[in-house]
């Protein structure tokens, strides 16, 4: 029994971790395990439904699961924090080793985990409309990953750093990545607040592994477990007591609690890592989408200057690249909570045969420095005075050429000649 609930958590330990690195890390494009995971597995499953079930009704079904991942959300952290009410105060009011007054402190964490899940949920990314252009338009293109061309879908000029997501059917300026857990994308307007839900929720599940681990230590020494005699059931035989038999028991006993404690112990390790990684990217300037492109240009510019060496010691003879043929090569992939997908394959990818001098490596033009950058996250630049300002006299001056139009108009009817 005991070797099948050690067996048991590691194997649970060992699928969290595969899931972190498939689903957040993996690269699709180089990695067979996130291309299988991320676009394979999912494009399996959506075809076997619609055979099982029929187009309309996967269609019907599919309006469902829009807020598929939010009602498991809802379930998990409800579920986990009842079993902690219930079960879990009560031990805290018999333990001396646990304070009183983290019983207060846990309502307060389950009101900040709730709202800060409430307002990443409900605070949009920003909008991208020919109407606002103007209040997102503060980046200039840096020819590398983005430059001045139209939406193919909305047909408006694509500003820097923007991008249309097609989950929810908008232009999102500094665009991050669609997150389904809040089923709405994360750009400039409520990525503080994605970064917020984050912190909240890993701070919940480092202090409460920190509290329930207390409380069971402090049975351990209360009833002095490590010295006490346990008598095996299936066998018969009686067992001094170690730091396994003494888990064993623990577990069997607070089961619910246990089961919440291991469960906020990977998930704060899990989430731990990902908003690491929001940080550093954050620290440089640099959203989720971006990210993964510059991986794409590493890659791509690794590749280019071991050809170009190779070609020089040949003494062949080689051209140049401008910034125009090196932004044809980075992927306009959609990025998710589960990581980068694959999207359209650039159209005018270089040839293998074709050799040039790559240069010097691309620099982040947005990087502005760690203090500058948080800024920028914290007091989005659409909600600053000077952008409010620029597109108010956008506004204005539309507004002022829609009346001098219809002015024209009205003289140019009210001036033509009755015909006879």
């Amino acid at each position: 029994m005991l070797g099948s609930i050690v067996f048991q958590l590691i194997i649970l330990v060992l699928v969290f971790a595969f899931a972190t690195y498939a689903c957040v890390f993996a690269d699709p494009e180089t990695s067979d395990v996130g291309r299988f995971c991320i676009i394979k597995l999912p494009s399996c499953i959506l075809k076997w439904l619609e055979i099982i079930l029929g187009q309309k009704l996967l269609n019907q079904l599919s309006t469902l699961m829009d807020h598929g991942f939010q009602m498991i959300y809802l379930v998990v952290v409800l579920g986990s924090w009842s079993i902690v009410f219930a079960y879990g105060y009560p031990e805290i009011e018999k333990s001396s080793y646990v304070h009183s007054c983290h019983q207060l402190i846990g309502y307060a964490v389950f009101v900040a985990c709730m709202a800060s899940w409430y307002y990443a949920c409900h605070v949009g990314p920003g909008n991208v409309t020919a109407r606002t252009i103007s209040l997102f338009d503060h980046y200039e293109y840096d020819n590398v990953l983005y430059s001045d061309k139209l939406c193919p879908t909305l047909k408006i000029r694509k500003i820097a750093r923007s991008k249309y997501d097609r989950s929810s059917q908008r232009h999102v300026p500094r665009f991050d990545h669609y997150c389904s857990w809040l089923n709405q994308a994360v750009g400039e307007r409520n990525y503080r607040w994605f970064l917020l839900f984050l912190a909240v929720h890993v701070f919940m599940c480092w202090y409460g592994t920190w509290v329930m681990a207390s409380v069971m230590y402090g049975e351990m020494l209360e009833k002095d477990l490590l010295n006490a005699t346990f008598f095996n059931v299936a066998t018969g035989v009686e067992v001094k007591a170690d730091f396994v038999i003494v888990f064993h028991y623990l577990f069997r006993r607070h089961f619910q609690l246990c089961g919440v404690l291991l469960l906020m112990s990977v998930m704060g390790a899990t989430l731990g890592i990902f908003l690491g990684f929001h940080l550093y990217i954050t620290s440089l300037n640099m959203t989720t989408n971006e990210y993964f492109k510059w991986r794409s240009v590493k890659r791509w510019h690794r590749k280019e200057r071991l050809k170009y060496e190779a070609a020089m010691k040949d003494g062949m003879k080689v051209k140049k690249c401008d910034s125009a043929l090196l932004s044809q090569q980075v992927p306009d992939g959609d990025v998710g909570s589960v990581g980068a997908s694959a999207g359209e394959p650039p159209s005018d990818i270089i040839a293998d045969d074709v050799i040039f001098d790559p240069g010097p490596m691309p620099k982040n033009i947005y990087n502005k420095g760690i203090i500058l950058n948080f800024a920028e996250v914290l007091f989005p630049l659409s909600s600053r005075d000077e952008a409010i300002l620029r597109y108010r006299t956008t506004l204005r001056h539309d507004s002022d050429n829609d009346c001098s139009n219809q002015k024209c108009s009205s003289d140019e009817k009210r001036l033509k000649p009755k015909v006879t």
